[in-house]
């Protein structure tokens, strides 16, 4: 869940599961521009896991799935090549560590922070945690430990009883914890030098050099809202069910249309996703129209999704359905999620 440094780029300059670790780590010894490039990722997860939680929060009435969730997200400094130059950064006593918690949430109400070190959960250390699991395999070895402890987790939380032991400057303390059930979703920022925002059924991924094209967080959830919806809507299973092509050939023929199909519904969905967590769904056509302008053909523009005017023409239309809609409790019951359930 986590990835090697590569390059800060301008990452730093930015005013901001799974974090950005170790894509490569920084240079050899604890200096500041390292210790810098890791504080810039650490507030680019920050962000993403805000913008996240606040998303699939928001809209949990509406999903068919749900799972219990804290709002923290943890990291590992082993993942980094210089771990005593991450852990510095990062502010942890230990290994494991909190490396963003979500505005609202319970790892928030609960009074957890970043730099938090993890010592354990229900009593059992970190250290113990098995990551020989066969259902870890698939990780990369330096993934295995956060992946493990992620599983811990995620099993002690649905079953609604957690304490977390954290330490910060050397104290331990015991931390209850109670979760809230929300729509099933995983965030990550990668990097890299793409422009670039993705879903695999699961985990929503936006590239770092993406992420600093937003103008604001409104901006952001709207490519995150996107990637989520084919999450919800089950659009990975269902163009698998239907054998198409996502490769560069899937550009062409039969699965083009289906492809296109299942984009047009994640634009859909992803304004009323937005407006249901508060955030400003004209931001979707801020983004869309400036990036298509700058940018033409680029991004997203493949034969598989509408061009940038068409896919605002999109948004207008739901955000009008949305218009003509008396909201409960501020919230408007997405059509999309409605057919799920």
């Amino acid at each position: 869940m986590s990835f090697m440094i590569r390059t800060w780029f301008s990452l730093v300059a930015l005013s901001f599961a799974a974090p950005l670790s170790a894509q490569e780590g920084p240079d050899d010894g604890s200096n500041a521009d390292a210790i810098m490039a890791i504080k810039g990722l650490q507030l680019l997860d920050q962000r993403m896991n805000a913008i996240g939680y606040r998303l699939v929060d928001a809209n949990a009435a509406y999903c068919d799935q749900k799972t219990a969730r804290t709002g923290l997200l943890l990291n590992d400094v082993a993942q980094y090549a210089d771990q005593k130059t991450a852990r510095s950064a990062l502010g942890f006593d230990g290994s494991i560590g909190i490396t963003a918690v979500a505005p609202d949430s319970p790892a928030e109400t609960a009074k957890l922070s970043p730099g938090n070190t993890l010592r354990a959960i229900n009593n059992m250390p970190i250290d113990e945690i098995d990551i020989d699991d066969p259902q870890l395999s698939r990780e990369q070895p330096v993934y295995r430990r956060i992946a493990a402890i992620n599983r811990a987790l995620e099993k002690a939380l649905a079953e609604n009883n957690v304490q977390l032991t954290i330490s910060q400057d050397g104290i331990n303390r015991t931390v209850p914890i109670k979760p809230v059930l929300t729509c099933l979703g995983q965030f990550q920022i990668r990097v890299s030098a793409d422009r670039n925002a993705t879903a695999d059924g699961k985990l929503v991924s936006v590239s770092s050099r993406l992420s600093e094209y937003f103008l604001n967080d409104d901006e952001f959830a709207a490519v995150i809202a996107h990637e989520l919806a084919h999450n919800l809507l089950k659009h990975r299973d269902k163009l698998d069910a239907q054998s198409v092509n996502r490769s560069f050939f899937g550009q062409l023929g039969k699965s083009a249309g289906q492809i296109k199909s299942a984009e047009i519904e994640a634009d859909q969905l992803s304004v009323w996703l937005m407006a249901n967590a508060g955030y400003d769904p004209q931001a979707a056509v801020r983004f869309w129209t400036r990036y298509g302008k700058e940018h033409g053909k680029g991004i997203f523009s493949a034969s598989t999704h509408y061009r940038w005017k068409k896919r605002v023409e999109l948004f207008e239309e739901e955000m009008a359905k949305m218009a003509k809609m008396q909201p409960v409790d501020g919230k408007y019951t997405p059509p999309l999620l409605v057919k799920m359930n």
